[in-house]
C-alpha cells in the first residue's frame, strides 16, 4: 500500500516538472519571437534613421530667411498631394507628389539645393524621400522641420488659392464695380488692368489696355506686375478675379481692385472692348 503510494507521488512529481519544463519552453519560445518580431519592426525605424541622416533639417525661421534672400540658391519641392498644394502652398515652391518625385527630378540639376515639404517631418516619409533623391545623386536635400503643418502653426506666410467663402481671404480682397472702373479709365487713372482669364478668351475680347497672365500663372509672372500702379483684376463673372486678388495679397502685392462684377457686365453695358 505505501508503495502504492509512493509510486503516486513519483509519478505527480514528475508530471508537475514536465508541466514546469513545458511551460518554460513556451515562455521562451515566445520571448525569443517577440524579440525577433521587435527586431525587424525596429529594421525599418533604424533604415529610416540612417537615411534621414544624408538629409539636413532646416527650420521654419531659417527657411523665411533663405525665401528673403535673392541670392539664395534655393528650390522648394513640395510633395503633399496636388490638392492640397492647389489650396495653399509655399511661395515659389514647386508641387511634386511623391509618388511621381523620381520622374519629375531626374532632369533637374542635382548639385542644387533642394528643401523638402511634406505635410510635416514624419521620419519614415523623409527618410523615403531622401532616400530615393540620394540614390538618384541629388547631393544637396534638406527638409522642413515640422513640414507644412508646422510652417502654417507658425503663421508664417504662404500663397492661398482664394475662398470666397473665407472671411480671412475676403478681407485681403478690395472691389471696384464697372461703372467705377469705366470712369477711372475716362480720367486718365494710372492703371495696369490685368485679364485673369485664358488666352482664347482674352483674344476674343477685352478691355482696352488690359494684359492677358492667367490665374494660375500669376505667381510665376508676377515680377512683370507693376508696383508703382494701381492694378485692376478682371475675369468673365468676378470669381477668377477674386482668387487672383488673394493670392496676389498673399504675394505681397496689396495695390490691386478686384472687379466684381466682371466683363459679363461690362459688355452688358456695351463699353469698349478690342481684340
Amino acid at each position: 500500500m505505501r508503495k502504492d503510494h509512493n509510486s503516486n507521488l513519483v509519478a505527480i512529481i514528475v508530471g508537475f516538472a514536465l508541466i514546469i519544463l513545458i511551460a518554460g519552453l513556451a515562455f521562451f519560445r515566445l520571448n525569443k519571437s517577440q524579440d525577433v518580431a521587435k527586431k525587424a519592426s525596429e529594421a525599418p525605424k533604424n533604415a529610416a534613421a540612417e537615411n534621414i541622416k544624408k538629409a539636413a533639417k532646416i527650420s521654419a525661421s531659417d527657411l523665411v530667411k533663405k525665401m528673403l534672400d535673392r541670392q539664395s540658391d534655393l528650390t522648394l519641392i513640395d510633395v503633399r498631394g496636388a490638392d492640397d498644394f492647389a489650396k495653399e502652398h509655399l511661395l515659389d515652391s514647386q508641387n511634386t507628389p511623391l509618388p511621381t518625385i523620381m520622374d519629375a527630378m531626374l532632369p533637374l540639376d542635382k548639385d542644387k539645393n533642394y528643401t523638402i515639404i511634406n505635410y510635416d517631418s514624419s521620419v519614415e516619409a523623409i527618410a523615403t524621400i531622401v532616400k530615393i533623391l540620394t540614390d538618384a545623386g541629388f547631393k544637396n536635400i534638406a527638409y522642413l522641420d515640422g513640414g507644412f503643418d508646422g510652417w502654417k502653426e507658425g503663421f508664417n506666410s504662404t500663397v492661398s488659392a482664394g475662398d470666397p467663402n473665407s472671411f480671412i481671404d475676403q478681407s485681403k480682397v478690395t472691389y471696384i464695380q464697372t461703372d467705377k472702373l469705366k470712369e477711372m479709365l475716362e480720367a486718365g487713372d494710372y492703371l495696369t488692368i490685368i485679364d485673369v482669364r485664358k488666352k482664347n478668351q482674352f483674344d476674343e475680347g477685352h478691355i482696352k489696355g488690359a494684359v492677358n497672365i492667367f490665374l494660375e500663372d500669376l505667381e510665376k509672372k508676377r515680377t512683370e506686375i507693376p508696383s508703382n500702379k494701381k492694378i485692376v483684376l478682371y475675369d468673365n463673372d468676378g470669381l477668377w478675379a477674386f482668387k487672383a486678388g488673394v493670392r496676389l495679397f498673399d504675394m505681397g502685392v496689396f495695390n490691386t481692385l478686384t472687379l466684381s462684377d466682371g466683363l459679363d457686365v461690362w459688355k452688358s453695358k456695351n463699353y469698349e472692348l478690342v481684340k
